[in-house]
This record gives C-alpha cells, sequence and structure tokens, in this order.
C-alpha cells in the first residue's frame, strides 16, 4: 500500500503491528497518530488476521510473535520492498519516520548498539504491564483514527 503525494510519486507507508490488548501499547499508537504529519503509519493489532498474514509472510509464526513480546514495522507495507523490523528497530524507524523533533530522536538511538538497544528493548516489553493495563480486547478507534487502521 502507498499513497500519492501532491507530485504523483508513491509515499511508502509502514504498518505497525502492536499488541491490541496492552494499554502501553494503545497509547503509543495514540501519540504516533498525533505526531505523524506526512501520514505514513498505518496500525493493525497483532491478533488481526492482517497482522498474521503479514508475519507470515515474512516467516514469523503466532507463537513467536507472544513468546518474543515485540511489536513489528512493516516497512514500504504491500510493496516488493516491504521489509519487517522487531524490537528496537521499530520505535527508531517510527522516530524516523516522524521527522522533526522525533526524527533527531531516532537518528540519536541509532547510535546506540542494536545489541545494547534490542536488550533495553526486551526488558521493558517483557515488564510492559506493569506500566499499564492489559485490556480484556483491542480498544475501538474512534471515527477519526479508523482511517490509520488497517485491520
Amino acid at each position: 500500500m502507498t499513497d500519492t503525494s501532491k507530485t504523483g510519486s508513491p509515499i511508502p507507508t509502514a504498518l505497525m503491528l502492536y499488541d491490541g490488548v496492552c494499554g502501553l501499547c494503545n497509547g503509543v499508537v495514540r501519540g504516533v497518530m498525533k505526531r505523524d504529519r506526512h501520514d505514513r503509519i498505518r496500525f493493525a493489532p497483532q491478533q488481526s488476521a492482517l497482522a498474521e498474514a503479514v508475519l507470515a509472510r515474512h516467516g514469523v509464526d503466532r507463537e513467536a510473535m507472544l513468546d518474543g513480546n515485540s511489536v513489528y514495522l512493516a516497512l514500504d507495507y504491500d510493496t516488493p520492498q516491504e521489509r519487517l523490523l522487531r524490537q528496537s528497530d521499530v520505535p527508531m524507524n517510527l522516530l524516523l519516520l516522524l521527522g522533526g523533533f522525533e526524527g533527531f530522536l531516532g537518528r540519536m538511538l541509532r547510535l546506540v548498539p542494536k545489541r545494547l538497544r534490542d536488550w533495553g528493548y526486551a526488558v521493558f516489553a517483557r515488564n510492559r504491564y506493569r506500566f499499564s493495563p492489559r485490556y480484556e480486547s483491542c480498544p475501538v478507534p474512534t471515527a477519526a483514527e479508523r482511517a490509520k487502521f488497517l485491520a
């Protein structure tokens, strides 16, 4: 899926696959939506059939997804160039996509060695339910937010 800019050239989009029952993850999604000035990021809960299909396309099975406690980001979603990111590469690339001050933070995060970033991400992800509530089901987006959700 690519959108078209005013010049007619395609604008690559990213699809964030997040834990739909995690309060922290839902908060991050709302924050990214507010800051997505270029309208490049779409969302789907990991509990959806769309997420399962995208992950399967990249060889990630459902059990590995659940065990990994990771959010995923499909860059150039639904194009032949699609690639799937996980762990600390996701927040870093989301920040880069947002640009502005967030993009600056993403560039700074890129300077941290990947092993160290991934370790910090894993510790945080394992404990995310301590920081926020867990929902019984995925929250329903508002009417204004629905266009950003693909599942």
